[in-house]
C-alpha cells in the first residue's frame, strides 16, 4: 500500500511545473525524485497530511536531503511538538550545518529560550559562514543581536553590548538606518537599564521612536528610565502614553512566542501605582 502511495505521488510529480528547486542537480535518480516530492509538497498547506507524506517519502527516497529534513521538521515546532522537531532538525544539521545551524540557533532561541544552546548553535554556524548581516528566518532580527540577546538573559551584559554593537551600530554606520531591525534599539535599551546606564537607554529609545513610533514598549520603558533619574513627571507621562497605547493595539506581540521585553497592562498599572522613588 506504501509502495502504491508512493507511487502515485510520483505519477502527480509529472504533471508538476517546475518547483522551489531545480532537480536536475541531481544526477541520482532517486534523490532527482525526492526532490520533485519536496517541491509538490509546498503546494499543499504546510504541516498538511500530504505535505508531510511527500517530504517523508523524499527521505525515504534520499536520506541526504538536509532541505527535506529541515523541512519535516517545522509543522513540529510550531505545534509544540519540540521533541519531534529537534529530531527532524538535527538530522538537518547533521547533513548541512552551514545551512541549517542559524535556523536551530534561532529557534531554539525564540520558541525554547534556549539561550547557551541557540548560541553555541550561533557561534558556530559563524565561524562556518562568517555572517556579518545574515538575518532570521523571519527577517525580524539580525543573527548578532539574537546573540546579544541571548548573552543578555544569560548576564553577561559586556558580551551582550558587543553584539549589540555589531548588530546595530556597524549596520547602522555601513548600511543606514533602514536595516536596524524594527525592535533593536528598544531590547538594548532594557539591557542599559539592567546597567543602570539610564542616559543610554534613553537615548536608544529616542532611536526606536525615528524606526517605530507609538509603541507601548518604548514608553514604558521610558518611564523606568525617567523614574530611575528622579524624573517623575516625565515619566508618569511615559507611563500613562503606554497605557494609552495598549488600548489602541499598538504593542509586541508574536503569533507563536511571547516576545522578549513585551509588556502588558499589568506592568503599566504597576508603573502608574508605584510611588515615587
Amino acid at each position: 500500500m506504501k509502495k502504491t502511495y508512493l507511487l502515485l505521488f510520483l505519477c502527480i510529480i509529472s504533471f508538476i511545473a517546475n518547483g522551489q528547486e531545480n532537480c536536475d542537480i541531481y544526477t541520482d535518480s532517486l534523490c532527482n525524485l525526492a526532490c520533485k516530492l519536496r517541491n509538490l509538497s509546498s503546494s499543499f498547506p504546510q504541516g498538511s497530511r500530504r505535505s508531510q507524506e511527500c517530504l517523508d517519502s523524499a527521505i525515504r527516497l534520499c536520506p541526504d536531503m538536509a532541505d527535506a529534513w529541515r523541512e519535516i521538521s517545522v509543522p513540529y515546532l510550531k505545534r509544540g511538538d519540540f521533541v519531534t522537531w529537534r529530531r527532524y532538525m538535527d538530522k538537518a544539521v547533521a547533513l548541512q550545518p552551514g545551512r541549517t545551524l542559524d535556523i536551530r540557533g534561532w529557534c531554539r532561541f525564540k520558541f525554547l529560550r534556549d539561550y547557551e544552546g541557540a548560541l553555541e548553535d550561533l557561534k558556530r554556524f559563524d565561524s562556518l559562514t562568517h555572517f556579518a548581516s545574515k538575518h532570521t528566518g523571519d527577517g525580524t532580527y539580525s543573527l548578532n543581536v539574537v546573540m546579544a540577546l541571548c548573552e543578555r538573559e544569560l548576564g553577561n551584559y559586556s558580551n551582550a553590548a558587543l553584539y549589540f554593537s555589531r548588530g546595530i551600530d556597524s549596520i547602522f554606520y555601513t548600511k543606514g538606518k533602514d536595516f536596524i531591525g524594527l525592535f533593536d534599539f528598544l531590547h538594548r535599551a532594557v539591557l542599559k537599564i539592567r546597567q543602570q546606564d539610564y542616559t543610554g537607554a534613553l537615548s536608544d529609545l529616542k532611536q526606536q521612536e525615528k524606526v517605530c513610533r507609538n509603541y507601548v514598549e518604548t514608553s514604558y520603558y521610558k518611564g523606568i528610565a525617567y523614574r530611575a533619574l528622579g524624573k517623575q513627571q516625565l515619566a508618569k507621562q511615559q507611563f500613562g502614553n503606554a497605557a494609552r497605547l495598549y488600548k489602541e493595539g499598538f504593542h509586541m506581540s508574536d503569533v507563536y512566542c511571547e516576545m522578549l521585553d513585551a509588556v502588558y497592562p499589568s506592568d503599566v498599572e504597576d508603573a502608574l501605582k508605584q510611588k515615587p522613588i
